[in-house]
């Protein structure tokens, strides 16, 4: 009787313990895609104002050309 009782204290301890590691574990999950998905949004909002200022230079290039 007393090893059944170890084992259901160890499943129970196992479960508890998986269950915290677990949680933990998805928290950092979706910290990381949060952060993940704001720097691709950041990356692609900086391409295009590289994008705005490349193509008003180059405007401004061909008006100083064509004066």
């Amino acid at each position: 009787m007393d090893i059944t009782y170890y084992f259901i204290g160890l499943l129970t301890g196992v479960s508890v313990s998986t269950f915290f590691i677990g949680k933990e574990l998805y928290k950092y999950y979706t910290k990381y895609t949060i952060q993940q998905k704001q720097l691709d949004r950041i990356l692609k909002l900086n391409d295009k104002i590289k994008k705005i200022k490349n193509l008003h230079s180059v405007k401004n290039q061909n008006f100083n050309i064509g004066v």
